[in-house]
């Protein structure tokens, strides 16, 4: 089996819906806690083989990570809240 460098395709630019501007390859394969962005697979692949890629780069585990759906924004917001209450009844 080949191995892929992690950062051969690092170059490459692409319109990112998600921030609504050009991104590097490089960020979206490291935005994550330096796992890919969820969506790397529908944005990349008219640009190469990007699903070979994560293939070869990723466990099993590492990819049904960073590819599992987002929480609402609400649940976010609030998991926040909670967090930040937390932490300022501590101090």
């Amino acid at each position: 089996m080949v191995k892929t460098k992690i950062d051969a395709n690092d170059h490459l630019q692409q319109y990112c819906h998600l921030l609504g501007h050009k991104v590097s390859f490089a960020y979206c394969r490291s935005v994550n806690s330096n796992l890919p962005c969820r969506a790397i697979i529908g944005c990349w692949k008219n640009i190469f083989a990007v699903e070979e890629f994560v293939d070869k780069i990723y466990s099993k585990e590492e990819i049904a990570s960073f590819l599992k759906p987002s929480q609402p924004k609400l649940v976010q917001i609030y998991d926040l809240m909670i967090k930040a209450r937390k932490k300022g009844s501590k101090t």
